[in-house]
């Protein structure tokens, strides 16, 4: 009887998960210990589902460039993802549920002005219109892993008279000799940062710290910025 006992036991532990319980990956296939701690958690599994579902009608309805970005920032938040599990204080449900937000909340039409909130999976841009007709522009990012890096700067941006271009003003906290530059172009917006002297680390930023990048244009939320 007990091996009878011990033997349904057994079967039990190795029939596969319920079909609504599995994630986007075939779990008789996952080595990562990532993949393996999803595959044992049904709200885990249904957040992988989800996001993988996601992404796939967000990055089809987008424009190709934006689409190339998208494919770019979902392999960062792979990476990551990744990376990070096992750390002290990861909360993997937290993560998986960001990134659905994240994708959720792409504007898919793109945006040909500066004004609103962008976003790259490693934190965003938020652009306020003055009267004046200069953008108040706030950046922030942190490395995406366990934030071992972070970056904040804020200033006000005006047009240089080049299509869809604005470059931040001067200002102590941005540092003598640089210059930020924003250009939105194919419905997304490029940071681009440049010192006076090559090598110099950004005044703004921690150690290996960067606020380039090109950033997707997201419906405004509290919570992008470190």
């Amino acid at each position: 009887m007990r091996f009878l006992v011990l033997l349904v036991l057994a079967l039990g532990l190795a029939a596969p998960l319920p079909a609504a319980a599995q994630p986007s990956f075939d779990c008789g296939s996952a080595k990562l210990s990532v993949e393996k701690a999803i595959c044992r958690s049904p709200t885990l599994a249904a957040l992988d589902r989800e996001i993988a579902a996601t992404y796939g009608r967000v990055l089809e309805a987008l424009p190709e460039a934006m689409a190339t970005t998208l494919r770019r920032q979902q392999r960062t938040f792979l990476a990551a993802r990744d990376e990070a599990y096992g750390w002290p204080g990861e909360d993997l449900e937290l993560r998986l549920s960001d990134q659905i937000a994240h994708l959720t909340s792409i504007e898919v039409r793109g945006r040909s002005t500066l004004e609103g909130s962008w976003h790259d999976g490693r934190g965003g841009v938020e652009a306020t219109a003055r009267p004046d007709g200069a953008i108040d522009v706030l950046i922030g990012t942190s490395e995406p892993v366990q934030a071992r890096w972070l970056c904040d700067v804020a200033g006000v941006a005006r047009a240089t008279g080049a299509p869809g271009s604005w470059r931040l003003e001067a200002d102590p906290a941005i540092g003598e000799g640089w210059t930020i530059d924003l250009t939105v172009r194919d419905g997304q917006l490029t940071v681009t940062s440049k010192a006076a002297s090559e090598g110099e680390v950004a005044p703004f930023c921690g150690a290996g710290g960067t606020i380039d990048g090109v950033y997707l244009p997201v419906r405004a939320r509290s919570d992008w910025f470190p």
